[in-house]
């Protein structure tokens, strides 16, 4: 992600180097730059040295260009001084993988979680979204985004290519596919390529891989086979494993029971041989590749304070302010998700799951204890936002057994340097100004981490209040689901389509017309006639349900002039008419299959979404009236004019 620097501050920036603020004969904040002080803390900087007592960080703009102990570092006159004596600071926290819906935004923030990878791709939905939290438009951690994740096409190519426009992955089958979705990601803007799946040769995902280091983007792989996992993937050239690679199927003691299984619980993990994970551990050391082992999602209910969990989980929707924006169904699904497992797992099973995330905690603490690198998720719905970054942590603690150290480190600089982010993760001069202040000592305990004081970002002080106000949903497609999907409910197409189509017309009846001839009353598109002139498009006395399946294009930027957009679908009639956002539009039908529809400057002037249906005239036919005479809904994204990288509107 770029950052806009001031030329003064990266100047003053380099004369810090050894420590020492040179702020030359005017002061920042004499010349109209913000300045921020943070003195009296005890720094724990990120790189894992000694903390440093009394402390001094300044903050210019939304950069940090001083850093040293007291005395040491000039402090400009004018600047706003915190006082954090008596406290911790440390570098803001960055969750390694953040799924993301628009409800989460201020809760990461209220937990002092900074930043987030997002590393389940969202098009050109997350471009958006990061792009506006970036310019202030609501309350965020900065998002890190892919754009499409790859699939594998499986050893025969046999895996079909599901990808629809506007969709989060695409499928690939060879290198050369795998290096032109990989350059395409980067010119939509990715700030790092990821995989959803190992089902593809190595060297397809080593092409994939090169180029994004090429790029100086980072590479996270979900290498769960069944082609590529494990040493094969961090060949291929992973820099983060999700669900730590899939380690455990193949360092048991018999790999053949478990090289077929593509699940993400840690069941093999119970099989380590402790010699394969030696030799595991010394090869991730040596290609410095980090894991990211989703404790909360891969593991739920094993770790030993899962009680701690669930009590947390439901404290944390107890502010009314909260509860007020933030979904019920999306609060239902994470009780859902930290349910204990006893409840639904079998012995056997629970005891065989409880086995696997034993040793995987063990396989991640040997890691880290070796001097290797795992870094920290929450993998949302499995956890709540930002405290599931505290809780993963927790586990990191009690049951991986890490030092707070390097769980601060996984929580920070290790993320931030897996993912080539340079500019966060770290307290240093150079660096964002996104910081932390606790009121306990996290080297001591890493559950000080949750005692906040003061989260800071871009070098500002965060309002970690939660607002009902809260506009974080501007991109959604809806407040009732996790639904961003360009075209919605396709599975109610379908179906539709079942009843619907000619093809599938089913006779209901056999009826005498007025002269007399027998005439079948069909389902569907029975009643179906053509008026004069009209060609190839229906004009039925009784209408069908019409449906979309593709919208294009599905992004277009704020401010764009009047555009043509095109519906294809089912069930068009001469008489279809677009509505966007409740409002008709002019609709043009060319088939059955096909429309078009014009949106004006005027309607195009904000961002967001427009939310585009078809309907059809009353009457409907017998088959459709089930159906109705709407279609379901296509959402037209619409991002801020300074959104400057998105996809090319792939068709």
């Amino acid at each position: 992600m770029k950052s806009i620097v001031n030329r003064g501050v990266l100047l003053s920036g380099i004369a810090l180097a050894c420590g020492l603020a040179l702020l030359g004969d005017k002061d920042a904040a004499a010349q109209g730059q913000q300045v921020l002080v943070i003195q009296g803390g005890t720094l724990v900087d990120g790189n894992g040295g000694v903390p440093l007592a009394n402390s001094v960080i300044v903050i210019e703009g939304n950069h940090i260009t001083g850093v040293g102990r007291a005395g040491q570092v000039q402090v400009p006159a004018g600047a706003k001084i915190i006082d954090a004596t008596g406290k911790w600071v440390t570098p803001g926290l960055i969750d390694a993988k953040a799924n993301w819906s628009w409800m989460y935004g201020e809760a990461f923030l209220h937990w002092g979680v900074t930043s987030a990878m997002v590393t389940g791709a969202r098009n050109d939905q997350g471009i958006a979204e990061r792009d506006a939290i970036n310019h202030g438009i609501y309350p965020g951690p900065r998002l890190f985004q892919g754009v499409t994740n790859a699939k594998g096409g499986g050893a025969r190519g046999q895996n079909r290519d599901r990808y629809v426009p506007g969709g989060g992955q695409r499928w690939i089958y060879n290198i050369d596919q795998a290096r032109a979705l990989a350059k395409s990601n980067l010119a939509g803007g990715a700030d790092f390529l990821g995989s959803n799946d190992g089902d593809g040769p190595p060297e397809m995902w080593a092409a994939y891989a090169e180029e994004a280091h090429k790029a100086g983007k980072g590479v996270v792989f979900r290498c769960l086979g069944p082609q590529t996992r494990a040493k094969e993937c961090v060949l291929a050239g992973a820099d983060v494993m999700i669900h730590t690679g899939a380690i455990g199927n193949v360092i048991s003691k018999n790999p053949d029971v478990w090289k077929d299984y593509v699940g993400e619980p840690s069941d093999p993990y119970c099989d380590m041989d402790p010699a394969k994970e030696k030799d595991m551990i010394a090869f991730l050391l040596q290609h410095n590749t980090a894991v990211e082992p989703d404790f909360m999602a891969m593991d739920r209910s094993m770790p030993v304070n899962w009680k701690r969990v669930q009590q947390e989980d439901r404290d944390v929707f107890a502010d009314p302010n909260l509860r007020a924006y933030y979904p019920e169904f999306a609060i239902q699904d994470l009780q859902d998700n930290v349910q204990t497992a006893e409840d639904y797992m079998k012995p056997d099973r629970l005891s065989l799951r409880a086995c696997g995330f034993k040793n995987h905690a063990k396989f991640v603490g040997d890691l880290l204890a070796a001097g290797g690198h795992a870094v920290v998720g929450s993998d949302i719905t499995q956890s709540a936002p930002g405290l599931g970054v505290h809780q993963e942590m927790a586990v990191f603690q009690e049951d991986a057994h890490v030092e707070p150290m390097k769980i601060l480190q996984a929580t920070t600089k290790w993320v931030a340097q897996h993912f080539r982010i340079k500019d966060i993760g770290t307290v240093e001069v150079g660096k964002l100004a996104d910081i932390d202040i606790v009121n306990a000592d996290p080297t001591k305990d890493i559950l000080a981490m949750r005692q906040i004081d003061t989260v800071i970002k871009d070098g500002k002080i965060v309002d970690r209040s939660y607002h009902p106000w809260y506009r974080g949903y501007m991109f959604s497609n809806d407040k009732t689901s996790y639904d961003s999907v360009v075209v919605s409910d396709p599975a109610w197409v379908a179906a539709m389509k079942r009843t619907t189509t000619p093809e599938k017309a089913k006779v209901l009846a056999v009826v005498t017309a007025p002269s007399g001839g027998k005439v079948e009353v069909e389902e569907g598109l029975g009643d179906m006639r053509r008026g004069p002139g009209l060609g190839p498009v229906p004009n039925p006395t009784l209408s069908p349900t019409p449906g979309i399946e593709i919208l294009f294009p599905h992004t277009i930027i704020q401010g764009a002039p009047d555009t043509e957009f095109t519906l294809t679908g089912v069930n068009f009639v001469k008489r279809s008419i677009v509505y966007a956002n409740g409002k008709a539009v002019p609709t043009t039908v060319t088939g059955g299959t096909k429309l078009t529809f014009r949106l004006t400057a005027n309607e195009l002037a904000e961002a967001g979404k427009v939310h585009v249906v078809v309907k059809n005239p009353l009457p409907m036919t017998v088959g459709s009236a089930i159906w109705g005479d709407t279609s379901n809904t296509a959402h037209i994204l619409v991002p801020f004019a300074f959104t400057t990288a998105w996809s090319h509107n792939e068709y």
